[in-house]
């Protein structure tokens, strides 16, 4: 006779940047169900959660140099002035070239509203760069340098995990999913009179994973006593699916 259970709870989704690490409580992270395959063996259906936390082990920058003017030319040349400047002083701090890359450049005709009429007002050039640190510790200091030498914007900071430490902080996290998976199957095993007696399918979705993020600082973050950027656990969240053999 076929015997069928189903118990569905909340399963947690939300990206954390900062946090302690740790089990999500398998009773609050899955949803489950038993039913009977077609060769008539038991088997348990579980979906669950899992996460796992480290510290940030890579720095991501973005500043940007700010011209404006009457003259196009005029904004082009002083965006390369203070450009080149920045640069130079972020390679004499120990940054490598191939950590700075340039990811907006533009220079757009500005407008005002004047009687009614939208008339030309000069022009206003950008040229923003993202900035890699593997020392997380070094990004105050190194915002302080960019600012110092003609970065005129720092439009977000990013404290993050490299790809490799990223990789080893996501299999922790669905090591974690799959031993809620197996407390669940456990419970609902229990709970129908059924013994869990191996894995029949498993299959995980997309990792989720979030770095912590501080945005739209103003130049003047390079005060007298310097800038300190707060940091704290990345936290990564996985889900698994997977389908256990049970037998009566």
């Amino acid at each position: 006779m076929s015997r069928k259970l189903l118990a569905t709870v909340g399963v947690a989704l939300l990206l954390v940047t900062a946090g302690c690490a740790g089990s999500l409580n398998p009773t609050e992270s899955a949803n489950a169900q038993t039913e009977q395959g077609d060769s008539g063996s038991e088997t348990i259906g579980v979906s669950a959660s899992g996460q796992a936390a480290a510290e940030p082990d890579q720095a991501v920058l973005q500043v940007a140099v700010v011209a404006s003017d009457d003259d196009a030319n005029a904004v082009r040349e002083r965006l390369a002035q203070n450009a080149t400047q920045m640069q130079e002083a972020l390679r004499n701090a120990g940054v490598a070239d191939d950590r700075i890359r340039t990811v907006q450049y533009s220079i757009d005709q500005r407008y005002r509203e004047e009687n009614g009429e939208r008339r030309a007002a000069g022009f206003e050039g950008v040229h923003a760069f993202e900035i890699t640190l593997s020392n997380v510790s070094r990004a105050g200091g190194i915002i302080d340098t960019a600012v110092s030498n003609g970065a005129d914007r720092v439009d977000s900071v990013q404290l993050t995990l490299s790809e490799e430490r990223k990789q080893e902080v996501r299999a922790d996290a669905l090591r974690d999913a799959m031993d809620n998976a197996r407390a669940d199957a456990d419970v609902i095993a229990e709970s129908a009179n059924l013994t869990v007696s191996g894995v029949h399918t498993a299959t995980t979705s997309d990792v989720g994973f979030s770095p912590i993020r501080t945005e739209s600082l103003t130049a003047d973050v390079a005060g007298d006593a310097g800038t300190s950027i707060e940091s704290g656990p990345v936290t990564v969240t996985a889900q698994v699916s997977v389908t256990y053999n049970a037998t009566g």
